[in-house]
C-alpha cells in the first residue's frame, strides 16, 4: 500500500504539471473509493490510458485490486501512464513496476476496460488525511474485489523454470511419493529457480500480507504466466511436507535453499497456519502476533510496518486512528502502549531486532522498521520456542506510564547480576560457513566451564540455543548427547588448535548408519551447526554471580541485572542508570523459564520492586 512520503509525490508532480489546478482528485466522502478504469490496448507497447471513477466501497461493480511492490523511491517517476484529468490527458508518473503490471493486466480488446484499484493512483498520495482514512478500511477494498491481482514482476529464465516445476507439483494432486521423485539432481536448476522466485521482493513487502489475506480470489502473475494463489500456496505446503527429502538429498549442504523452499514465498505471508482460507474478522490474530510473525517484511514508510497489519488484527477497532501525520517514533510508542494496555502483558517490550536506536525510542518500545546492523539475518526471539515460556507464570503486568508515554514503570524483581560475558556472535555471509559459529561455541564453552564447571554440562546445550535445539536439520532428540559432539567433531577436524586441554569432552558422534559416507555425515553435521547458529545470532553467553547461565542480547554487559517483570513471559536484562533503568532485551536463563523464580519471590528469596524504564 502507501509507500512514498507525500512530500516526495508533491515535489515530483509539481515539476511535471507546473500547475496545482491539474488534479484528478476530488474529496472522497465516507465509504467512497476511486477505481482506475484502464483502456484496453491491442498492442503491449501502447501507452497505458486510464481515468478515475469514484464509487461506493460496497459497489456492485466487479473490479480487480492490485497487489504489487512499489520498488525503491528512486524508481518513482521512471514509469508513466496517461491519465484523464479535467478533460485533458496528462502523463502521470508511476513506478516502472506499476506500469508493467497495468500493461500486463489490461485487456487486449480495445473496447474492453479494466476496473482496478491501485493504491498509487486511487489514493491521493499528497493528502495525509485521505491516506489514513483509506488505509483504515483498506481490507474491505481487497475483500470486495472480484480478483486480487498479484504482480510478481516480469518473467525471466528462473520464472519459466519455476513455473514448470510448480505446475508439475500441482499435477501430482498431493501424491507425496510422486513429488519426491522430483527431488533429483536433474531438476536441481528448477528448484534453484523456484527459490529465486520465492525470494522476489514482492514476498518481503508488509502490505501484501493484508492484501492476500483478504482476497476471496487471488491470481498470481509473473510476466505472461499466471496461476491461482491457492495453487502457489499448495506448492509451498507440499514442499513443507517433503522437508525430510529436501534435507537429506540435493540441498543437504545448502541451508538457505532448504529454508527458502520449505518456509518461503506464500508461507511467509500467512496470517495464521490455516490462512489458505480468506481473512475472517472473528478469527483475526492479535496485532502483536502479526507484528512478530512479519518482522522481516519491509516498508518504505516506517509507519506501515504497523499500519499494514492493524486492519487484519483483532486490534483494528481498539488501536485507534491510522495517522500518517504522526511521526514513526510516536507511532511505535503508541503501538507499544496500546499492546501493553490491552493485553496486560509485557511480551512486546522484548522485541529487539535492530542493533541501533535510529528513532531514539524509549528502551521498552520496539522498533518495528526492518533495519539492522546485520540485515541479512533476523534475530531469533524467545517467543518461537515450544512449549512457550512462562517466566512470570500467569501474573498480569502491573504498569503505569507518564503522561507523555515516554516512561514505563513496571513491577518485578532482580534475579541476579551478570559477572561474565562471552563474545558476541553474528551470522555473516552464507550460513554454511560454520567457522565463526565454531569459534563462538568454543569461546562460550570455555566461559561456561571456567565459571560453572563440567558437572553442569547438561545446561550448556539448552542455553546455547535459547532452550530449544533447532531440529530442522537434525534427527537428534532434544536431550541427545550428540548435540555437543557435532560441534566438537567439527572443531577437531577444522580448528583442532582450539580444543580445551584437560577438559573431558563428549564422545565422538557414532555413524550408526554405516552406509552413510563420511562426507555425507560431515555435511549433515555442518547443516546442524548452521541451524544452531541462527539461534546464536546477535547473542552472547552470560554467567551470573550465582552461576546461572544465560543466552543474552549482544548489548548485555557485566554488571547488568537479570530481571523478571510481572506479566512478561521472558526474563530480561536491565541496566541500572541511577535514576532509571534501561531495558537491554530478553534473556534465556536455564532454570527460571517456566516460573521457577516466582516461587523464589513468594518464599522471600527475591524482593519485588518498581522499575522506572525509559
Amino acid at each position: 500500500m502507501v509507500s512514498f512520503p507525500s512530500n516526495d509525490v508533491e515535489r515530483y508532480l509539481s515539476n511535471v504539471n507546473q500547475t496545482t489546478e491539474i488534479t484528478p482528485y476530488q474529496n472522497l466522502r465516507e465509504s467512497q473509493i476511486r477505481l482506475a478504469e484502464i483502456k484496453g490496448a491491442f498492442s503491449h507497447d501502447e501507452d497505458v490510458v486510464c481515468s478515475l471513477l469514484t464509487v461506493s466501497r460496497d459497489t456492485a461493480l466487479p473490479y480487480h485490486a492490485l497487489s504489487y511492490c512499489w520498488g525503491p523511491r528512486t524508481e518513482f517517476g521512471k514509469g508513466s501512464i496517461k491519465l484523464d484529468v479535467g478533460g485533458n490527458r496528462v502523463r502521470w508518473p508511476v513506478t516502472p513496476t506499476l506500469e508493467m503490471a497495468l500493461r500486463r493486466l489490461r485487456s487486449t480488446d480495445e473496447h474492453t476496460r479494466l476496473l482496478i484499484w491501485v493504491d498509487a493512483i486511487c489514493i491521493n498520495q499528497s493528502d495525509e488525511q485521505e491516506k489514513g482514512e483509506q488505509v483504515q478500511e483498506m481490507r474491505l477494498v481487497y475483500q470486495n474485489a472480484a480478483e486480487v491481482s498479484v504482480w510478481l514482476g516480469p518473467e525471466d529464465d528462473d520464472c519459466l523454470l519455476a513455473w514448470t516445476l510448480m505446475n508439475d507439483i500441482e499435477d501430482c494432486h498431493g501424491d507425496l511419493a510422486a513429488i519426491r521423485e522430483f527431488i533429483h539432481p536433474i531438476r536441481e536448476k528448477e528448484f534453484e529457480a523456484l527459490k529465486a522466485v520465492f525470494r522476489r521482493e514482492y514476498f518481503w513487502r508488509i502490505w501484501v500480507v493484508q492484501e492476500v489475506a483478504c482476497a476471496r480470489n487471488a491470481v498470481v502473475y509473473c510476466g505472461s504466466m499466471s496461476m491461482p494463489w491457492s495453487s502457489l500456496l499448495n506448492v509451498g505446503n507440499t514442499l513443507e511436507n517433503i522437508r525430510t527429502t529436501l534435507q537429506m538429498d540435493n540441498f543437504l549442504d545448502r541451508v538457505t535453499t532448504q529454508s527458502m523452499l520449505m518456509n518461503g514465498s506464500p508461507n511467509i505471508l500467512k496470517t495464521t497456519n490455516s490462512s489458505i482460507m480468506p481473512f475472517s474478522e472473528t478469527e483475526a490474530p492479535p496485532l502483536l502476533d502479526l507484528l512478530r510473525t512479519h518482522m522481516s517484511k519491509g516498508s518504505t514508510v516506517p509507519h506501515d510496518k504497523v499500519y499494514g497489519l492493524v486492519g487484519i488484527s483483532s486490534d483494528r477497532v481498539s488501536f485507534g486512528k491510522i495517522d500518517y501525520e504522526r511521526s514513526p517514533r510516536a507511532t511505535f510508542i503508541h503501538t507499544a502502549h496500546h499492546i501493553i494496555s490491552t493485553t496486560h502483558k509485557l511480551n512486546a517490550i522484548c522485541i529487539k531486532q535492530n542493533g541501533d536506536n535510529y528513532f531514539n525510542l524509549p528502551s521498552w518500545v520496539p522498533d518495528w522498521e526492518r533495519r539492522s546492523l546485520y540485515p541479512r539475518r533476523r534475530v531469533k526471539l524467545l517467543h518461537i520456542r515450544q512449549p512457550p515460556f512462562t517466566a512470570s507464570q500467569t501474573k498480569l503486568a502491573r504498569v503505569s506510564f507518564t503522561n507523555d508515554k515516554e516512561v514505563m514503570i513496571a513491577d518485578g524483581f532482580i534475579i541476579d547480576t551478570i559477572i561474565a560475558a562471552g563474545q558476541t556472535f553474528f551470522v555473516e555471509g552464507p550460513k554454511i560457513n560454520i567457522i565463526p559459529a565454531l569459534k563462538a561455541f568454543h569461546n562460550w564453552f570455555t566461559l561456561f566451564v571456567n565459571h560453572i564447571g563440567i558437572e553442569g554440562l547438561d545446561i550448556f546445550p539448552r542455553t546455547l540455543c535459547g532452550g530449544a535445539w533447532d531440529l530442522q536439520y537434525s534427527n537428534f532428540g532434544p536431550d541427545s548427547p550428540q548435540q555437543l559432539t557435532v560441534f566438537f567433531d567439527l572443531l577437531q577436524k577444522l580448528l583442532p588448535g582450539l580444543l580445551l586441554h584437560g577438559v573431558p569432552l563428549p564422545a565422538p558422534a557414532v555413524n550408526q548408519d554405516h552406509e552413510i559416507a563420511p562426507e555425507v555425515l560431515e555435511a549433515r553435521q555442518r547443516a546442524i551447526v548452521a541451524s544452531a547458529s541462527t539461534r546464536m545470532h546477535a547473542k552472547r553467553l552470560v554467567i551470573s554471580r550465582t552461576r546461572l547461565a544465560g543466552l543474552a542480547p549482544q548489548a548485555a554487559e557485566e554488571g547488568d541485572h537479570i530481571v523478571v517483570l510481572l506479566g512478561c513471559d521472558f526474563p530480561v536484562v536491565m541496566r541500572n542508570m541511577g535514576s532509571y533503568w534501561t531495558l537491554i532485551g530478553e534473556v534465556y536463563v536455564d532454570g527460571i523459564m517456566y516460573g521457577e523464580a516466582m516461587d523464589g519471590l513468594h518464599s522471600g528469596k527475591y524482593k519485588e520492586q518498581g522499575f522506572t524504564i525509559r
